[in-house]
């Protein structure tokens, strides 16, 4: 007989997982709201912080199959990443859009960091196949 608690997805995995996809989803949202009056350069410096949370999306979707410890790590420091480049990107923000596009990937990015870390969360990854 199999035990479940290892089976069954624990709530924190799962809620960092749709944090993520929904980061991805309003990173699409933001580039084509934003993209409008940008240059090429403008437009290139936007889309690389995005870059960055479309792999963590990816890499999320194997947390409810036969992701391992590796995939948290990668998320995080990925996150870290992204989370570093936002602060400078809001601190110097010129216009409202700016300030929008970084403060939406702080807003959602910093509570998946602090589920990664959670024992729950390190437990799930840490499991036997």
């Amino acid at each position: 007989m199999s035990d479940l608690r290892n089976v069954v997805m624990r709530r924190q995995v799962r809620a960092a997982q749709l944090l993520l996809f929904g980061l991805a989803f309003a990173g699409l949202v933001v580039m084509l709201a934003l993209s409008g009056g940008l240059t090429s350069y403008g437009m290139g410096n936007m889309i690389a912080p995005w870059l960055l949370v479309w792999v963590c999306a990816l890499l999320a979707l194997t947390y409810d199959g036969s992701a391992r410890g590796g995939v948290r790590i990668t998320t995080i420091v990925v996150m870290v990443f992204v989370l570093v480049g936002s602060f400078s990107q809001a601190s110097g923000a010129a216009a409202p859009g700016e300030f929008l596009d970084a403060a939406l990937r702080i807003v959602l990015g910093l509570p998946v960091m602090v589920l990664l870390f959670l024992p729950e969360t390190t437990a799930w990854f840490d499991r036997a196949k």
